[in-house]
């Protein structure tokens, strides 16, 4: 095996972690603010990572502004993929705990693959119906039993939230596919991070009016800022350099181990249950994206 691949594997591997760690980090900050403040203080950690990719890959002249109708498109499709999305999958993961709600949003290819057959001319492939069976077994062990109606009420609402975060990350990566089209994808990734963090800090100041920020502590801040740089920019990074040096399907397969490590990293650091039912949902959930792949 070449080294180039296994430096691919490696790669695929660390944007799980990456992915895995981000919704722990998330879940602690939503303790701390509320869900638009969590989506506003986290992008400082978006803006200089993606600023530090751009400068380092393009150079200082790359920072110019693209043309007006490009960054319109940019600005409106991020806040719909990354503000709106996050904003509903922090409500998720606050809900349903990190061990249920990752592995629930992580089905949403469920949603991607038909998508881009209506939308985008790709070819339809009938492997999406038989992982559409084993996503939806997944989801009902996933679904946890409320004891009481509240608890009943807080699981439906989790869902709810769980398939809006799912939609709004389904339109944006289809406009995403549409505009690396036209934008290299370093000046993308940087005009994306300037316009999630202007539309994360307008919604906050809107439905908070930035309350509770003073009372963060500094710990708390940096946690966010990391949590925004590993979810938003690292992960996606180390997977697209992966790419380029290992097969699709592997690395595919390896990406898709992220429900595994978040539960993990759930029961060590937030001492949430991993149950055998949870366990058994994350199995057919990672099967189904796994079939959903080919």
């Amino acid at each position: 095996m070449q080294s180039a691949q296994i430096l691919g594997y490696f790669l695929a591997f660390m944007a799980a972690v990456t992915w895995a760690v981000a919704p722990v980090l998330y879940r602690r900050g939503v303790n701390h603010v509320s869900y638009a403040g969590l989506g506003a203080l986290r992008c400082s950690g978006y803006l200089i990572s993606a600023a530090l990719f751009l400068f380092f890959t393009m150079g200082p002249s790359a920072f110019a502004p693209l043309e007006m109708l490009s960054m319109a498109k940019v600005f409106v499709f991020s806040v719909i993929w990354l503000v709106l999305g996050d904003f509903f999958y922090f409500s998720a993961l606050h809900k349903l705990g990190v061990s249920i709600a990752v592995p629930v949003t992580s089905s949403y290819p469920l949603f991607v693959v038909p998508a881009s057959w209506i939308f985008l001319g790709e070819p339809a492939s009938p492997m999406v119906f038989a992982a559409a069976v084993l996503i939806v077994a997944g989801l009902i062990l996933l679904s946890p039993k409320g004891e009481d109606r509240e608890g009943r009420r807080q699981v439906i609402s989790g869902l709810v939230v769980s398939v809006l975060a799912m939609s709004c990350w389904t339109f944006g990566m289809l406009t995403n596919k549409v505009l690396m089209q036209s934008i290299p994808v370093p000046q993308l990734e940087w005009w994306r991070a300037v316009s999630v963090t202007i539309g994360s800090w307008v919604m906050y100041v809107l439905l908070d009016r930035a309350r509770g920020m003073k009372q963060v502590s500094a710990v708390a801040l940096v946690e966010m800022g990391i949590a925004g740089a590993l979810g938003l920019a690292v992960g996606n990074l180390l997977l697209t350099y992966s790419l380029s040096m290992a097969p699709v399907d592997v690395v595919a397969c390896i990406a898709s181990i992220r429900p595994f490590l978040a539960a993990l990293f759930a029961t060590l650091f937030l001492r949430e249950k991993l149950t055998l039912r949870i366990a058994g949902g994350i199995v057919l959930v990672f099967a189904g994206v796994i079939a959903i792949s080919f």
